[in-house]
């Protein structure tokens, strides 16, 4: 399926906030995330956030899983968008990157 200029668009500033979101808002400690792929729904319903870590990346995106309603709230705060989607975070491997 082609991806729309919009959602290409809103899945850009998705990542850039949920970014700016791990790095000053909510830091890991002795760790670093790294959003490699946003991927939302066309009704802005749900997002997929594929992400890497240094260490344990199963273990930190069951993390942020648990706590994806305040990232949430933190989200909305960054970003002007008509619906802030549900987000959840999917680990990526670092040997298949």
């Amino acid at each position: 399926m082609k991806k729309s200029h919009k959602s290409e668009k809103v899945n850009a500033a998705i990542r850039k906030a949920l970014s700016e979101v791990f790095l000053y808002d909510m830091p890991l400690q002795d760790n670093l995330i790294t959003i490699t792929n946003v991927e939302t729904a066309p009704d802005l319903s749900k997002s997929d956030v594929y992400i890497t870590a240094l260490k344990d990346v199963e273990k930190v995106a069951e993390e942020l899983n648990q706590k994806q309603g305040y990232i949430g709230h933190l989200l909305s705060k960054r970003i002007k968008i008509r619906k802030i989607p549900m987000l959840k975070f999917i680990p990526v491997p670092s040997s298949t990157i």
